[in-house]
């Protein structure tokens, strides 16, 4: 008996294939849900990220991607024909992923006001240098140009600048320890303006969050790196609305090198990133050892603890130079 090879057109791949993957999972019944601005996941698929135009994903742990058709392959178990064949079926069954409502963007914004600043930066230096590692006189930098300070609750504001050097963004980062931390944006904040460390080159290093940067600044300084000049920012968070706005503001940019965390939600972005931007940059990629820049560093300074203490500690005449800035 000879066996009939089923052909498609090439027009019914390309239907096939366009259905939206987000669609297609929510009428079949996955429960799926947004996670990033650029991602939604699929619970109880852990890593499988859909890019939010619904044409990509990513199953990251897997090493496995692609658009409609393997999406149907991988999570129904079927072979390329029968996927293509079930997608041309119930075409007309799926219903159009509609996203949540979000708030709009032009709901007028209230002022953006910096939380009060305390009289001390004791907290901020002891957690900041001694429970992150991060090296002194970095955190000194960063305090004496305002882009960190303590808040009345013994917090860390970290501060972002527009052009004009007004204030318009600010992310809280509390001191504790122990117990659960807390991390949060000052109301009407605007992501578009990051914390940032201006460089003299062509290449910007992308993080996060701020103590990534910060770290990372310290590893340079400890592995004996002279003259680092790249740009630095960070996104509080993964969106690229900071980027964006960083590269217009720096034309002489030519290089992004993406040092998000090294987990599912950073390699997505990273991955989004890339195809955003790759055509008008040369992108490349600084994994962490470890989950994020900091864990690297605290890692190294177990693997080679100081012989002095020393850090944290600081003198009244440097909290009123500090203050004086």
């Amino acid at each position: 008996m000879t066996r009939e090879k089923l052909r498609f057109t090439d027009e019914q791949i390309a239907q096939a294939d366009s259905i939206n993957i987000i669609s297609y999972a929510q009428s079949s019944g996955y429960p799926i849900k947004q996670v990033t601005p650029r991602s939604f996941k699929i619970e109880g698929y852990g890593g499988l990220y859909i890019h939010s135009d619904g044409h990509k994903w990513n199953w990251f742990s897997q090493n496995k991607g692609g658009g409609a058709i393997q999406f149907v392959m991988e999570i129904e178990n079927k072979t390329w024909v029968e996927a293509i064949k079930y997608l041309l079926g119930i075409s007309h069954e799926v219903v159009r992923f509609v996203p949540p409502v979000a708030e709009k963007e032009e709901k007028e914004k209230g002022e953006f006001v910096l939380p009060e600043k305390n009289n001390t930066f004791k907290h901020i230096f002891a957690y900041l240098i001694n429970s992150r590692g991060i090296d002194k006189e970095i955190v000194y930098d960063f305090v004496k140009k305002h882009k960190l300070y303590e808040n009345k609750h013994k917090s860390c504001v970290f501060v972002g600048f527009d052009k004009e050097g007004q204030a318009k963004y600010a992310s809280i980062r509390s001191t504790n320890t122990s117990g659960k931390s807390f991390r949060c944006d000052v109301e009407n904040s605007d992501k578009t303006y990051p914390l940032c460390k201006e460089g003299t080159n062509d290449t910007l290093c992308v993080f996060e969050a701020p103590i990534d940067l910060l770290s990372y600044l310290t590893l340079i300084k400890k592995h004996n790196i002279q003259n680092f000049e790249s740009h630095c920012i960070s996104l509080g968070g993964v969106s690229d609305k900071a980027l964006n706005y960083y590269l217009k503001e720096n034309p002489n940019i030519k290089k992004i090198m993406l040092c998000l965390d090294n987990d599912e939600t950073g390699h997505f972005a990273c991955q989004q990133i890339r195809e955003k931007y790759r055509d008008r940059y040369k992108i490349v990629r600084h994994v962490p050892e470890g989950k994020d820049f900091n864990e690297q560093l605290l890692n190294m300074n177990k693997a080679y603890p100081k012989t002095v203490e020393n850090e944290a500690i600081h003198t009244v005449a440097e909290e009123e130079m500090l203050f004086s800035q």
